[in-house]
């Protein structure tokens, strides 16, 4: 992991702590203003507030028609509109992502998205560009920006797949980071850009990116990563799981047994269970007229030989109870 995607991952501090009452505030009278209509189709409007700006001396809010009770919707995909004008918002696009407007940002993230959806191939030589400034966007501290970066994500990885694994890191990053937080609709809306994720890229490009942060000192990082690549893994089919190692791949799920968070542990158990059913059915598929004894090729008999013996015993508790009356292989573990 680099040095810059190591300190993104140390607990944020600064102007976001300083917004955190605003912001609350803010929500509150969201809620309160479209509580009636939660059960409606279409956007929701959520009405921000500009912060303090911080190069105003007297610390006052700016007036005007440019600020104050400006409205941001939450546009889910498949309410998103085709672009009028898909040149002049492309010529547009990397002034708007790095806007400190952030009306015009929010409205031009969701742009991004758009182009993403109806017009992928116009935006393709932008890619590195519009994940570099959405990642800027997803450390605003204002929480209407940040949660229009993270549904972005989202629609990237639908629309762009495996093109976006070159500049994955530091969008990673941010996304467990979200992910992690307490807050509830910032932290949602980053579960399902990871979820988007798991979905979208190959399980082969992704595990590797994901594996470090498995041992990342954040225990919160650590379950938000056991969480993709529990659910990354299934995707790789019986063939790609072979491939890739059930060896390895049972290596880093046993270490996440004891881990600190539940989620952590239920993500390995998962995983687990989901490569003893593939390691199985493996066996079963490559079975000769004249094979080993059948304890060698069993599950307990792999997991022994690959593990150390506390994680092969943690591993072998997730076996089913023998019938009453057979003796099962792995009885001096459990």
């Amino acid at each position: 992991m680099s040095e810059q995607a190591a300190a993104d991952l140390d607990p944020q501090k600064g102007s976001e702590e300083k917004l955190e009452l605003l912001e609350k505030g803010n929500r509150v009278k969201a809620i309160a203003e479209n509580g009636n209509n939660k059960n409606q189709e279409g956007p929701v409007k959520f009405t921000d507030t500009l912060a303090p700006d911080p190069a105003n001396g007297n610390g006052c809010v700016k007036t005007g028609a440019d600020v104050g009770n400006s409205e941001v919707e939450y546009i889910e995909s498949e309410n998103l509109d085709d672009l009028e004008d898909v040149e002049a918002a492309l010529k547009g696009l990397l002034s708007g992502l790095d806007s400190k407007d952030w009306v015009l940002l929010c409205e031009t993230l969701n742009n991004v998205r758009r182009l993403s959806i109806f017009h992928k191939e116009a935006m393709i030589n932008l890619l590195k560009d519009v994940i570099t400034l959405s990642v800027k966007s997803l450390k605003n501290p204002r929480s209407a920006v940040c949660k229009t970066a993270l549904m972005t994500a989202s629609d990237l990885f639908s629309a762009y797949n495996d093109q976006l694994i070159d500049f994955l890191d530091p969008l990673l990053v941010q996304l467990l980071l979200k992910a992690s937080q307490d807050k509830k609709f910032v932290c949602e809306a980053a579960e399902r850009a990871l979820a988007a994720m798991t979905t979208s890229i190959s399980p082969s490009l992704l595990l590797p990116k994901l594996q470090p942060y498995l041992k990342n000192r954040n225990p919160r990082i650590r379950a938000k990563a056991s969480m993709c690549f529990s659910r990354s893994v299934p995707h790789m089919g019986l063939e790609g799981i072979k491939a890739y190692g059930i060896d390895n791949l049972i290596q880093v799920a046993a270490s996440q047994l004891s881990d600190q968070l539940p989620e952590s542990r239920e993500a390995a158990r998962t995983l687990l269970l989901e490569l003893q059913a593939v390691y199985e059915k493996s066996q079963g598929s490559t079975a000769s007229t004249v094979s080993d004894p059948p304890e060698l090729d069993s599950w307990e008999h792999f997991c022994q030989s690959k593990l150390s013996p506390m994680n092969a015993q943690a591993v072998l508790r997730l076996l089913p109870s023998p019938p009453p009356g057979k003796k099962s292989s792995s009885s001096l573990w459990i």
